[in-house]
């Protein structure tokens, strides 16, 4: 099951950048841009933080949830379903909720349309495409992919908060959800071939893949880490700004420093490939979690350009590095043959926790008037996951050579 007879390249790099800027679209509408708008969406439809940490918190959910179906889609007939009609449909409904009038109806299109468009267009599934295009090329290309992934934030958050000033809250929302509709519809037409039912070795039915992942302890401590890891980046990601604002921050500030953030993604990307061949994914993974455990606390005190800069570079070489290690990571632990089905259930998992996360910090802030005690256990989700990283090496190591070995000696 976990050997592959796919040993040629399938499709040369440039669809992968292609999917970097599906990456970008996605994220960019509604993933990132939501943190800028929370408080204009809050007073334009009288509503506090905890129901829209709800909108947030359903995506995320539906995000695993549906990723469990768009998985499996996957690996039985490849991406044009995924990109070329889940994706779209997803953008559509995160852009109608732009034009709600209660807050129902926001929490119900934008959450449905936000899962929907991630179960297509996040990193779960496009690192899953690129494993599937090429196994031996999918450590670089993952790489590659996530450098273009680091542009969403820096991208997204400005110019978020330049049409919420500009138009309002309402046409920030549709206006990046019409690009992401736009940028799914293009990579439906380039992203024509990945190996998909009878190419390569997978179980014969979705349950079997589950039991047989399920048995392997490296997989459930890989899937632990992940999600206590997006506990701690969800409800940094979504509140970042309104924290940054509470520390004492202009919210054009905040929103420059958001930015930043997502440019200095890049420095946990770039030397990723070098930095691989001297320490190895599994140092470099609990590092970068580590490093987001730090960014929760320094948030906190980020009222001024000293911490606010700290805040930056720390958060953006952890959140950046994560990003690409995660889809390393999962490439050793997970059989390569049901890797888009497995990663779908992976996302679930981890979706939950980055669903909960929001809501529960939005409570927590509600109630104690504060966000400190949400930053903090935000921090302790972060040393969690850096902690399973080390029980997910020791039980891949003692389980003998793992799936991406096999696959380049395949």
């Amino acid at each position: 099951m976990t050997t592959s007879n796919v040993t040629h390249r399938y499709q040369p790099d440039w669809p992968v950048d292609v999917l970097g800027m599906l990456t970008i679209a996605v994220y960019g509408s509604w993933y990132y841009g939501f943190g800028v708008l929370i408080d204009d969406i809050g007073q334009g439809l009288d509503v506090g933080s905890a129901p829209l940490g709800v909108a947030f918190g359903l995506a995320q959910i539906l995000l695993g949830a549906l990723s469990l179906i768009t998985g499996r889609m996957l690996d039985r007939f490849g991406p044009q379903v995924l990109l070329g009609v889940v994706g779209p449909i997803g953008a559509i409904l995160v852009g109608f909720s732009g034009r709600a009038v209660e807050a129902w109806q926001f929490v119900v299109l934008f959450g449905v349309g936000g899962g929907v468009s991630a179960a297509a267009g996040f990193y779960g599934m496009t690192q899953a495409m690129l494993v599937r295009m090429d196994p031996a090329a999918s450590t670089q290309r993952i790489i590659r992919l996530t450098i273009w992934g680091a542009f969403a934030s820096p991208i997204a958050i400005p110019a978020t908060e330049l049409l919420r000033r500009t138009f309002g809250w309402r046409v920030a929302i549709e206006v990046p959800a019409g690009v992401a509709l736009c940028v799914f519809l293009v990579s439906a037409r380039v992203i024509r071939r990945v190996p998909r039912q009878g190419e390569m070795q997978r179980s014969s039915t979705w349950m079997q893949a589950i039991r047989s992942a399920a048995q392997m302890r490296a997989v459930r401590w890989h899937t632990v880490g992940v999600f206590c890891a997006y506990v701690a980046m969800s409800t940094l990601l979504v509140f970042q700004l309104s924290i940054m604002q509470w520390a004492g921050l202009s919210a054009a500030a905040a929103a420059g420093f958001g930015g930043a953030r997502g440019v200095l993604q890049l420095l946990g990307r770039l030397p990723l490939q070098r930095a691989l061949h001297r320490y190895g994914h599994w140092v470099l993974l609990a590092g970068a979690r580590l490093c987001v455990a730090a960014a929760c606390g320094l948030v906190l005190v980020s009222g001024n350009a000293v911490t606010a800069i700290l805040y930056v570079v720390v958060a953006g070489v952890g959140i950046g590095a994560i990003s690409a290690l995660d889809g390393i990571v999962a490439r050793v632990v997970i059989p390569t043959g049901d890797f888009g089905a497995l990663s779908g259930v992976v996302t679930f998992i981890a979706a939950l926790g980055g669903g909960v996360a929001p809501a529960v910090a939005g409570r927590l802030t509600d109630t104690t008037g504060a966000p400190t005690l949400a930053a903090t256990v935000a921090a302790f989700s972060a040393i969690a996951a850096a902690l399973a990283v080390v029980q997910t090496k020791r039980h891949a190591v003692s389980a003998g050579k793992p799936p991406a070995q096999e696959v380049r000696t395949a």
